[in-house]
């Protein structure tokens, strides 16, 4: 399992969500069309629906007056009034619909852009960064935060539009008809306005928190998951157990706060909603009392105070939708920051690939500071088959990462052909190397589409020879559906089955010079057998790198080099490297000791 990430064990204070809801502002750049079309959708719905508690007043005023008097009520100006205030009401609920359709496609496309932007990332990032980082929390950011932005981030500022549009709107209105109920109306919403930004202003805190716990959480998931074997088999349960334990215990602290403060916002505007009601009705029925409005003017007022309290309400819902948006951003803008690995040239090379590998004085160390290679010089001629052996972290399988250019030197050369591969894109490098690793990776899909894979010019013939070759035929045309039976990397198959499948892939690639990382390490003896007999038919004529700590399977090799801390200390041919009794004579004799 990946060692875990770094623990959070209080709520963590964030860098600059402003700065990142800017960013946020900035990247919807290509929809702004759309938004300020939304926007301009909801300030018209606003301002009819502003409108319409004019035609109540006047509606409440005629059947008052036809009341208080006695006179006849003019039911035809009445009935008038009534159709058009059902107009007015029936276009602004138009034109909010079209402001939720317009405002979510606006979402759903930001969306989309920020996982295509982050899948292309990925794409450009070194290995190493990826290998640093857990994958739980790179999927975490790719799913959870991008879902978090494109649900919410253009519904929460058209809904931050609506409700200062309302807000200010209903305010004007309540003021042009009556200034002195407006005045009584504002008491209570002056409070609720400061209980909400001293709300707003805890909140925030807790919605980064939640966003970076979710992260960890994934992150945990995915290796418990994959590694559960282990976890049973080392009795890691309570281990396990505990670390889930303590990450859950900090997301449901952050997600707790955070929801439970901004589910106290719609409950203390209905209180401030409900008390400006009792406030307009007392005073407005004195001044009834007094003469001085109608009670039309009630009436308006009611209605004006929902309009006025309902959008504090959104603003501070869309406010804590804002933070949310504005964490998940931060994080999705954080990984999008990642330095790049550097571009490279992509130099044609004369004719075909021979496979002349130069190591020039080469120098490497994943942490600055720490080489594990140290000036290594070597050269491969073309067709060669060089064995590469040595004790653990003696830099074996970091010489086949630096060939595949999956790191970059830091000092020194490689060659191919007589061509630095630095000055050759990383996909021309990739293309002329088949690769097995040591751990056997397959996707969902069926067993010709993992054998075939980014291949598209195979036909049948080459997959079953390449099944054949490693000696997994039998097997696959066992399956239910053959060759279209669908697989994964955890459909049950052996880990052998599954190393053998991935070595048919690279039998299929056909590439110039293959890369072998302790191919057979998954396999039987028997199973071993037969593979390295399809192994000696790939590597024919080929310039073939060759991993391994079995030395059973390197004997034929043109050339062996043995590394030990970083360094090349013996090379030769197999007879050759007995005859010196060195080190690759001890390290041979141990694993044929007591087998004669």
């Amino acid at each position: 399992m990946s060692p875990p990430g770094p623990q959070w064990t209080k709520v963590q204070k964030p860098r600059n969500l402003k700065a990142a809801m800017k960013r946020l502002l900035s990247y919807m750049g290509p929809y702004r069309k759309d938004l300020f079309l939304g926007i301009a959708c909801t300030l018209i719905s606003s301002i009819l629906a502003l409108i319409g508690p004019q035609y109540l007043s006047s509606i409440a005023d005629g059947i008052s007056a036809g009341i208080l008097t006695g006179s006849e009520i003019d039911l035809g100006s009445i009935a008038a009034t009534g159709i058009m205030l059902i107009v007015i009401y029936v276009t602004s609920t138009l034109f909010a619909t079209g402001e939720h359709y317009i405002i979510a496609s606006a979402s759903e496309k930001i969306g989309a852009r920020m996982r295509d932007d982050l899948s292309r990332k990925m794409n450009r990032l070194a290995v190493g960064d990826l290998d640093s980082r857990s994958t739980g929390d790179v999927m975490s950011r790719m799913t959870n935060d991008t879902d978090t932005v494109s649900n919410s981030c253009a519904e929460s500022i058209s809904m931050t539009c609506t409700s200062l549009a309302m807000l200010i709107g209903s305010l004007v209105m309540m003021f042009y008809t009556e200034w002195r109920l407006a005045l009584f109306a504002m008491v209570p919403t002056a409070i609720g306005f400061c209980i909400l930004y001293v709300i707003t202003h805890r909140t925030q805190r807790f919605f980064a928190a939640q966003q970076r716990d979710l992260g960890r959480m994934n992150g945990l998931i995915e290796e418990i998951y994959y590694g559960h074997d282990i976890v049973d088999l080392y009795n890691g349960k309570e281990e396990s157990g505990r670390r889930f334990a303590e990450i859950n215990g900090s997301l449901y602290h952050s997600a707790f706060l955070a929801r439970f403060l901004t589910g106290m916002m719609p409950q203390v505007m209905n209180f401030i909603s409900n008390l400006g009601y009792v406030i307009v009705c007392i005073a407005g029925s004195m001044m009834i009392i007094e003469g001085s409005i109608g009670y039309g003017v009630i009436v308006a007022f009611i209605v004006y105070i929902r309009q006025f309290t309902q959008p504090i309400s959104q603003l501070a819902d869309s406010t804590a939708m804002m933070q949310s948006v504005a964490s998940a951003s931060e994080r999705v803008f954080e990984f999008l920051d990642l330095e790049e690995m550097e571009p490279s040239p992509s130099a044609e090379m004369d004719g075909k690939v021979r496979g002349r590998v130069e190591f020039r004085d080469v120098r490497f160390g994943y942490i600055p500071g720490k080489e594990v290679i140290h000036g290594l010089d070597l050269t491969v001629e073309p067709g060669s088959k060089i064995a590469i052996v040595g004790p653990t972290g003696s830099g074996k399988t970091t010489i086949a990462n630096l060939l595949m250019r999956f790191y970059d030197v830091d000092s020194g050369d490689i060659l191919i052909d007589g061509m630095s591969i630095s000055k050759m894109s990383r996909e021309q490098v990739h293309d002329m190397f088949s690769m097995v690793l040591q751990d056997s990776w397959l996707f969902r899909g069926t067993v010709r589409e993992n054998i075939s894979f980014t291949r598209t010019d195979v036909d049948d013939r080459e997959i079953v020879e390449a099944c054949e070759a490693v000696g997994i035929r039998e097997f696959v045309e066992s399956l239910p559906e053959k060759y279209d039976t669908v697989i994964d990397d955890r459909s049950g198959l052996s880990a052998g089955q599954r190393q053998q499948l991935t070595i048919a892939r690279a039998i299929v690639k056909n590439a110039p010079m293959t890369i072998l990382d302790e191919a057979t390490s998954s396999v039987d003896t028997r199973t071993e057998k037969h593979i390295q007999a399809a192994m000696d038919r790939l590597t024919k004529g080929r310039t073939s790198f060759v991993i391994a700590h079995r030395l059973s399977t390197i004997r034929n090799s043109d050339l062996i080099i043995v590394m030990k801390d970083g360094d090349v200390i013996e090379s030769g041919t197999h007879e050759e490297l007995l005859e010196t009794d060195g080190f690759y004579r001890m390290l041979y004799d141990s694993q044929f000791e007591g087998c004669e």
